[in-house]
């Protein structure tokens, strides 16, 4: 009995080690193809889609099929979608250069204004794309529902930060890693964390905006 629930559990272990870096390969061989700035955010999106169909349950797909359909139909809206992200995160970045470039009690001022100004940031940065492919809603609406969600649940985006250091410390650490795993298993974890979040949400409002 013990023996058929440990080969069990190895199969299982194994399956899913198997589609995780398959995952991963995909995105990087994609986001390669589209030259970087052109294929990482579709690339992300097919990427996030696939692991909240996972999170569904639904784990059953072919992968590469499903990848290269998602990043083709997804191809346009998700260069809009992560490049208003960068937009803002350049802005950010220059408006950070130029507290620094302050002295005395007015770049502290300027610094503790920043702080939050970035907090929310990144806690729309991190919930946009997952805020994309979970709901059928124009593309600027995400960032409005990536805010409303995020500062429903603030606690979420520090975890969201934290797992995002944890898992690129480690596979800079393992390069092995990075090329197996870095992506697919922070987009899992980045979307497990979301996918709680927007089922609160429903309950709470109704569901008011339906899933896709």
């Amino acid at each position: 009995m013990m023996n058929a629930f440990g080969n069990t559990f190895i199969y299982k272990f194994s399956e899913w080690v198997i589609r995780i870096s398959l995952l991963n390969l995909l995105w990087i061989l994609f986001t390669v193809i589209g030259l970087g700035f052109a294929g990482f955010f579709p690339a992300t999106v097919a990427m996030f889609t696939i692991v909240r169909r996972w999170v569904k349950g639904n784990a059953d797909e072919q992968i590469f099929k499903s990848f290269l359909e998602l990043f083709k139909r997804h191809f346009l809206k998700a260069n809009m979608l992560g490049y208003i992200c960068a937009l803002g995160g350049a802005v950010l970045y220059w408006d950070y250069l130029l507290v620094k470039s302050l002295s005395g009690p007015f770049q502290m001022v300027m610094m503790l204004l920043l702080v939050p100004v970035a907090f929310y940031y990144f806690m729309v940065t991190f919930f946009v794309f997952p805020v994309y492919v979970h709901y059928d809603i124009k593309l600027m609406e995400c960032f409005k529902y990536a805010f409303i969600i995020g500062a429903s649940y603030p606690l979420r985006t520090i975890y969201m930060v934290f797992v995002t250091f944890v898992v690129y410390y480690v596979t800079v650490s393992f390069p092995v890693l990075f090329l197996f795993f870095s992506g697919s298993v922070w987009s899992f974890l980045i979307m497990r964390f979301t996918y709680v979040a927007f089922e609160k949400v429903e309950v709470r409002n109704n569901r008011m905006v339906e899933p896709v």
